[in-house]
């Protein structure tokens, strides 16, 4: 497409390849459309943009300063609507395209269905452990991405045959309009519980931010809800509408459920059947919640019952959700992305039933987020595991013993050291293991950064464990 379809009153005509808001995503030919945001103004990058190779910039008022031609519209977001509909289409329409929102557990929800939906069909995903498709992984700078990058990702997949694609929805890639447009087949409902009160303030906000997603569903699209949770009440008035549950009854409930080390086995009760013998190769109760949506899509989708039982029973590791990096002298090493305080209740919940042994945790809380889950975490830790390490967790611009001793404000016990230095204080969680514990490492998964005095470092907890133990 050329500058002038777009904008015939230009003197200067170019190709144009794609469109970005976020110098960082602008490759030659793109048109950069700078948005900005509460701490940074987007014409901040406009030179970072020409460099790169932008074609055009779209703003709201005159800036002489560019090398390429300049276009001044009325209102950027209102153009970029219109910019993305004209050159990317509407690619939604040929996808069938399921969001993912909660607090916890969308990155293994979004994981199984993926593996249930590749059984059959070719099927993608985006989320926060990056941009998967064709049995690749592409890095991805947001849980969410930003709205042109979206598109792009989406017409992408259409043209490489992809039918279904699987999207965490994070209430942050929400609230600042990175789904505007997008539509849904499928809507999903996790859970919610105590996070992200920096960004909204209550509870009532944060749920109505990921009620937000519900309105983006397609005319026949269908919202999958967690009955279990204590907000499931209020999708009532959806109209297409299904259920899943463990405790509550359901249109899918879990139940006849068995647990062993290794894997758990259960049936669904639906209103007019009921549908036996599914194993899932993740023991923990929360995992079989994760499963259970991937199941109802599948089911949906046509996909035969004999090949969803098949592919459940061999999902892969979700990288990052407890995932087993080392052993020390008969003692395991697990890595987990828990940061809320009910993810820190259900795992270390969890990992007590692999272990006779102690169950020693590492946790930090991020700087400049929610400060008010903090001490919550820290109780929660304290009262559930056999020992704790506080620890720095990208702290940003806070002092990171400042955050370990909110932590600790609503501690009674003394089951815990403080170490500021994260990798000292893995090491001290993996000294203290004997035979037969277990020590968990929490908060960062797999992330390769972290970031301390507005400074962004290398930095991965498993070379760190992977460090220590070779000097051991």
């Amino acid at each position: 497409m050329r500058l002038k379809e777009l904008y015939p009153q230009v003197h200067q005509d170019a190709q144009i390849t794609g469109i970005a808001t976020d110098s960082r995503f602008v490759q030659p030919g793109f048109l950069f459309v700078p948005l900005s945001g509460s701490k940074f103004k987007g014409v901040e990058f406009i030179l970072e943009a020409t460099l790169k190779g932008a074609s055009a910039i779209i703003l709201e008022s005159s800036y002489f300063q560019a090398t390429v031609p300049v276009i001044v519209v009325d209102n950027s977001f209102k153009e970029l609507l219109r910019l993305l509909k004209i050159f990317y289409g509407d690619p939604c329409e040929n996808l069938v395209l399921t969001g993912v929102t909660g607090t916890d557990g969308k990155t293994t929800t979004c994981a199984i269905i993926n593996h249930l939906l590749n059984g059959r069909f070719n099927s993608a995903l985006i989320g926060t452990n990056g941009i998967i498709y064709n049995e690749k992984t592409y890095p991805n700078l947001f849980t969410t991405p930003l709205l042109s990058e979206s598109y792009r990702l989406l017409n992408e997949f259409v043209r490489q045959g992809i039918s279904h694609a699987t999207m965490e929805v994070s209430s942050e890639g929400i609230i600042g309009k990175r789904i505007e447009t997008i539509r849904f087949d499928y809507a999903i409902f996790t859970n919610l519980s105590h996070e992200h009160l920096n960004t909204h303030k209550t509870m009532d906000e944060y749920f109505a931010a990921k009620f937000q997603l519900f309105k983006h569903l397609k005319p026949h699209g269908a919202a999958i809800i967690n009955q279990d949770d204590i907000y499931a009440n209020r999708f009532r008035d959806i109209k297409k509408l299904i259920t899943f549950s463990i405790n509550k009854p359901s249109s899918f409930q879990a139940v006849n459920i068995e647990f062993t080390k290794n894997y758990l086995t259960f049936d669904i009760k639906t209103e007019n059947n009921i549908y036996q013998g599914f194993k899932l190769n993740k023991p923990e109760t929360y995992n079989l919640l994760n499963a259970l949506p991937g199941i109802i899509i599948a089911l949906k989708e046509g996909i035969p019952l004999s090949l969803i039982k098949k592919r459940l029973a061999s999902t892969p590791i979700v990288p990052g959700r407890l995932e087993k990096i080392a052993s020390v002298n008969k003692a395991d090493i697990y890595i987990d992305f828990a940061h809320t305080p009910n993810s820190i209740a259900n795992l270390l919940t969890e990992v007590r039933k692999k272990t006779d042994g102690q169950l020693i945790i590492v946790c930090g809380a991020t700087g400049n987020k929610d400060q008010t889950k903090r001490p919550l975490m820290g109780k929660i830790a304290t009262e559930l595991a056999d020992y704790v390490v506080f620890t720095t967790e990208d702290p940003y611009d806070e002092n990171p013993m400042d955050i370990i001793n909110q932590m600790t404000s609503s501690v009674t016990k003394t089951n815990y050291s403080k170490i500021t230095n994260r990798k000292s204080a893995i090491s001290l969680g993996i000294a203290m293991s004997k035979p037969g514990d277990i020590v968990l490492v929490t908060g960062k998964g797999r992330e390769t950064t972290q970031t301390e005095k507005g400074e962004k470092i290398a930095y991965s907890d498993i070379e760190s464990i992977n460090e220590i133990i070779n000097k051991r």
